[in-house]
């Protein structure tokens, strides 16, 4: 891009919001995953150990772990990545209930409230909030934008 001239403002930031989408897309969504993947394993996995024939029927809860296999980035915009999990609530077992929220992240959202329904004694697992923390004070990331902005760009940052 350093070899490219533009005339005109607008022509310029639109050519650097489009070399920051790739940016977003290519550098610091797989670490913003990461980071997601461990606070879903230590903040809701790790902070709840299911009973013994405490499930609904009778039976112990089988984890599957959906929700670190569906973590995955959606760009909403050219500067904004939703990283989330698109794993969803199992269908209803029991009659009444139900979960019809399933857009991507609804699964997470009702997790982090603690608002679980029909599993007794729901608490908050901040599984969210606490990757938005990491994410905001990454080193990682920090690291991933410059070395973006660097390749595609071609100039050098401090953040």
């Amino acid at each position: 891009m350093a070899d490219i001239y533009f005339s005109k403002w607008d022509d310029l930031v639109n050519a650097v919001d489009n070399k920051l989408s790739v940016i977003l897309e290519k550098d610091v969504a797989p670490i913003a995953e990461e980071i997601l993947k461990k606070h879903i394993k230590s903040d809701i996995y790790d902070a709840y150990t299911p009973k013994e024939n405490g499930w609904v029927n009778g039976t112990t809860y089988q984890r599957r772990h959906v929700l670190e296999e569906a973590v995955t980035s959606i760009m909403l915009d050219k500067n904004t990545v939703l990283i989330t999990s698109t794993a969803t609530a199992s269908p209803s077992i029991v009659n009444g209930w139900s979960f019809h929220n399933r857009y991507p992240g609804a699964f997470l959202k009702l997790i982090e409230s603690g608002n679980t329904g029909i599993w007794k004694n729901g608490f908050p697992r901040p599984a969210v909030s606490n990757t938005q923390d990491e994410i905001d004070n990454s080193n990682q990331i920090a690291s991933a934008i410059k070395r973006g902005i660097k390749r595609e760009i071609g100039i050098c940052i401090d953040i």
